[in-house]
């Protein structure tokens, strides 16, 4: 039996999405940091031009997050910031496939690794709990260049080239990539106490709770908190951004609080809460280098829609 065709307009993108991944990757094995950066602010710009829609989304999420601290320019100017930061860990992202994990720690400083290594004498494991902010992914080899073995949870690019791509920079860097709904495989690294690496600051359409994130109620990811109470595993936040000589710093802190009280469903939300609570506080401190393109207030349509 013949597959089924994807729609034309889907094979477009698809095929514009692979051709912009492939002539990228070109680029980052040839050009120096610096310059790859700079073609990633360019392409930014471009896509504020192409894509408004997204600008628009970024500005009203950042509206819905932070009320009146922000003027209407000061919203877009940081949904800009926002935007050019992902174009450039996208850059930097292909660009570990072709360097050394010696050369990321040139690269990024490193500070708390102590809290992982306290983690790890425990013996159950740590889930290393991150965002999409500043450059996550080199904030997991930066990790794993340390000595830490990470097994990362990721989802792949819909297209099967950019995700083949992605996944060799990250291994490239020897961090053995997972997918999200790879539960055995989790439970594996965390009893042979390897490190996970998990982001859960995205919109939940299955399986997530109503709790708030920047101020609003949205539905959020059980899975961490779920996982952290069934195995006793730390759960270890770090997080990885810009400072304004352009170099990179992945700050690791102190194990999260884990409280059981024998109430399954209260822990969860507790703990799914202070993952909340914690990732908030690092995007208020750093709002340009966080992912406002992603439409984490769903909900609200919902409700709306209802």
């Amino acid at each position: 039996m013949a597959s089924k065709q994807r729609p034309l307009g889907k094979r477009i993108r698809y095929f514009m999405v692979r051709m912009f991944t492939t002539s990228l990757d070109a680029l980052a094995r040839v050009l120096p940091l610096g310059w790859l950066r700079s073609l990633a602010t360019l392409g930014a710009h471009l896509l504020r031009l192409l894509v408004p829609s997204r600008q628009r989304l970024a500005c009203e999420n950042i509206r819905k997050a932070f009320g009146d601290r922000f003027t209407a320019a000061q919203r877009r100017r940081i949904a800009l910031q926002s935007t050019i930061n992902i174009c450039q860990t996208m850059g930097e992202l292909l660009k570990m496939r072709y360097i050394s994990p010696g050369e990321v720690k040139r690269l990024v400083s490193l500070h708390g690794a102590e809290h992982i290594r306290a983690a790890q004498q425990r013996g159950k494991g740590v889930m290393m709990l991150s965002a999409h902010l500043g450059n996550w992914e080199l904030g997991g080899a930066r990790i794993t260049a340390e000595g830490y073995p990470m097994v990362v949870i990721a989802r792949d690019a819909t297209e099967v080239v950019t995700a083949g791509l992605i996944n060799q920079a990250r291994t490239r860097q020897n961090m053995t990539v997972i997918g999200r709904e790879d539960l055995r495989a989790m439970l594996q690294a965390l009893r042979s106490n390897k490190a996970l690496g998990i982001l859960p600051d995205q919109y939940a359409a299955r399986g997530g709770i109503l709790v708030d994130f920047l101020g609003r109620t949205t539905l959020t990811a059980t899975g961490p908190a779920v996982l952290a109470l069934r195995t006793g595993c730390a759960i270890v936040p770090f997080f990885t951004t810009r400072r304004p000589d352009g170099s990179l710093e992945t700050q690791v802190f102190p194990a999260l609080e884990v409280t059981i009280t024998g109430e399954r469903n209260e822990d969860v939300r507790v703990l799914t809460e202070k993952i909340n609570r914690i990732i908030a506080e690092q995007i208020t401190a750093h709002p340009e280098q966080w992912l406002w393109l992603h439409d984490r207030w769903k909900v609200d349509k919902d409700k709306a829609d209802t």
